[in-house]
């Protein structure tokens, strides 16, 4: 009988939303760059909420400051922190007009 190695199953689940939260997040520059308002904001809060609640679950499951689970942290602050700078620089900005 194979051992159930915790961490494992942890990390693939982790793996496995990383990857929801990546695609929801190029969605949403999709959808940004397209003009469809109402899906990027469905977007912009969905991908807000994974990242923060997958960020909250490491800390409460101590693996926030361990190092085995750096890639993870740096991956969902990562999309966190893309997600806050494309809303403060408005993406897609409005086309330079040469004057």
């Amino acid at each position: 009988m194979a051992r159930r190695n915790r961490y494992r199953e942890f990390e693939s689940l982790m793996t496995k939303v990383m990857a929801g939260d990546v695609l929801v997040f190029v969605l949403y520059l999709i959808f940004a760059g397209k003009g469809l308002t109402v899906l990027q904001i469905i977007a912009t809060v969905l991908v807000f909420l994974i990242s923060v609640l997958a960020l909250a679950w490491l800390f409460i499951t101590k693996e926030l400051f361990r190092r085995r689970s750096l890639w993870m942290v740096t991956g969902f602050g990562a999309t966190f922190l893309c997600l806050l700078f494309s809303l403060i620089l408005k993406y897609p900005c409005p086309p330079v007009v040469a004057g």
